[in-house]
């Protein structure tokens, strides 16, 4: 069950131009356009008529007409004429979503349109988030977006998965990352995880910028509905010993590097994941870099968790046995349930 009464990432602002955009998000069928003075709308793409596609249609200035039978809706949804027909019932009207422009995302609300909060918009700061040397990705799944939202929340899988990429290669690069403890902690609409390296080596698309070794800082949040936002700080050897339990630095690091990430379902089987990885600064050489660095990564995921669905769908009554790492997973997977019930409460 899909959590309705949140923001999901439909796309970058920048795949929204001046034509009609056809969208498959959460089983639903919606079609983006843009207004005479660029504001992003989106409806339902059905015409309640014969249930023609409206991304068949045609936009007239602030308006999408069918072009089935020529019903006009007005960017509410609701229809404005009717050819041949004086008279429009109330109920001739499209679903028409809230949609906000963002961190460079266009977030749209699945649920009740009056519920729809702009404050539950996360922090995703994005590739034009002048901290940061970023260029906006996005990668297609065969696969339900729940297996990927796990992949994310459990980040265990980088030493193995991800030894080629991110380890460069090196085995002592992706062990080090395995042996780090991990603190979890529930936070408002998802969970936070961190962990300590400490005296690791430094990954090779890192050391150029870092040394060979450092103490590493490695914090992410998961939030509803899918949100992965991570900082990565790399302190001088010694810097996590001064600090007491495992405590956040104050210090400035030597170097760091920020993804914001969202998975948005399509359909229960298809996923899209946006993404957007780089370093601290204007450099947009070392930007290229660490995009190739993510489209390598992310491939490695993607040809795991496609796998992953083929063996779940080969014999679905197979259940999966729950291990230590997959501590960050039950505790978000308890913060959604949570969430689904007040839902299904208030439905």
């Amino acid at each position: 069950m899909y959590i309705r009464n949140a923001w999901y990432a439909a796309g970058w602002c920048r795949d929204f131009g001046t034509e009609l955009e056809p969208r498959m998000l959460l089983n639903e069928r919606i079609v983006f356009y843009r207004t005479t003075a660029g504001q992003l709308v989106a409806q339902e793409d059905r015409c309640p008529h014969r249930l023609a596609p409206l991304s068949s249609g045609r936009i007239e200035g602030d308006n999408l007409r069918c072009m089935y039978h020529g019903l006009l809706f007005a960017p509410d949804g609701q229809c404005i004429k009717i050819p041949g027909q004086a008279s429009i019932p109330a109920t001739v009207c499209v679903r028409a979503y809230p949609v906000i422009e963002r961190h460079g995302v266009a977030w749209i609300w699945m649920g009740e349109a009056k519920e729809a909060n702009d404050s539950l918009i996360p922090d995703f700061q994005g590739p034009d988030h002048p901290d940061w040397s970023m260029i906006p990705g996005r990668m297609d799944y065969r696969a339900n977006y729940q297996l990927i939202k796990d992949n994310l929340l459990d980040l265990s899988h980088i030493a193995w998965v991800h030894a080629a990429s991110f380890g460069g290669g090196d085995a002592t690069v992706s062990e080090s990352w395995a042996d780090m403890p991990v603190t979890i902690t529930t936070i408002d609409r998802g969970v936070r995880v961190q962990r300590w390296g400490i005296d690791v080596p430094m990954p090779p698309y890192m050391a150029a910028s870092t040394g060979l070794r450092g103490d590493m800082f490695n914090s992410y949040d998961f939030l509803i509905p899918g949100i992965f936002l991570l900082k990565t700080m790399i302190f001088p050897v010694g810097t996590a010993k001064e600090l007491k339990d495992g405590e956040e630095p104050r210090i400035k690091p030597i170097f760091q590097s920020f993804t914001c990430q969202a998975v948005t379902p399509l359909t229960d089987r298809t996923s899209c994941y946006f993404f957007g990885f780089g370093p601290e600064g204007d450099n947009p050489e070392l930007a290229k870099v660490y995009y190739d660095l993510a489209i390598a990564a992310f491939t490695e995921d993607r040809l795991m968790i496609e796998a992953q669905q083929e063996v779940i769908d080969s014999d679905p009554s197979r259940r999966m046995l729950p291990l230590a790492m997959d501590g960050a997973p039950r505790r978000y997977a308890g913060v959604l349930a949570k969430m689904q019930k007040a839902e299904a409460v208030h439905a």
